[in-house]
């Protein structure tokens, strides 16, 4: 099998062990960069691309250091802001929310309840925003607009650009701090992720047998 492993940061890659069939790189934070470098390092054929890193959760629960699976991705901030509020771009008829990659308004991984099962983690909803969110107003908007569970700034890119390249791929995140008003004191970027690199590795061993 030959395995892509992307990530945002250096950092979040800092762990995951080296192998002859493994390619690791740094798509760079944001969406733009992770569209551009993810588009460029797949003119090579994988068999599989697995995004990893942290993400925030809406909720007390997924956990600080859980790891998850994202079986849905959206983007949370294009559309058309009005004394009305936020409209998605699907809202405002710039796209349409069903023809491909989209499925009514959503990016679909189809590997990612069987990696769940496989690593015995929940599959949860993911939003993509260029900015992260950490004032209280903007959080409760995006609550009630997607129903969230965790929040990111590359997901959506990575779904969108390996479903159109048709490549097999799975994001797998681990929680970093609350999506809450932005405090990092209650961050544990550290704990996100040794969770998530030790549960990556394992994946990768298996899937490398």
């Amino acid at each position: 099998m030959k395995l892509l492993v992307t990530a945002a940061t250096d950092k979040e890659l800092q762990f995951i062990r080296k192998r002859p069939e493994l390619t690791v790189a740094n798509t760079g934070a944001g969406l733009v960069s992770t569209a551009y470098n993810l588009t460029r390092i797949l003119r090579d054929r994988y068999d599989l691309a697995v995004n990893i890193g942290v993400a925030g959760s809406f909720e007390p629960s997924p956990a600080i250091g859980e790891v998850l699976v994202v079986g849905s991705e959206t983007f949370g901030d294009f559309g058309v802001s009005s004394p009305a509020g936020f409209s998605t771009c699907f809202e405002e008829g710039l796209l349409s929310p069903d023809v491909f990659p989209f499925a009514g308004g959503m990016l679909f991984s189809e590997k990612a309840r069987e990696t769940a099962d496989a690593l015995s983690l929940r599959c949860v909803r993911g939003l993509t925003v260029n900015t992260v969110s950490g004032e209280r107003t903007r959080i409760e908007v995006l609550r009630k607009k997607f129903s969230p569970d965790v929040e990111t700034m590359e997901g959506a890119a990575f779904f969108l650009v390996c479903l159109c390249e048709h490549v097999p791929f799975v994001e797998i995140r681990s929680v970093s701090n609350i999506v809450e008003p932005r405090d990092k004191s209650r961050w544990n970027m550290r704990m996100a992720i040794e969770n998530l690199s030790d549960k990556v590795n394992s994946y990768i061993d298996e899937l490398l047998q």
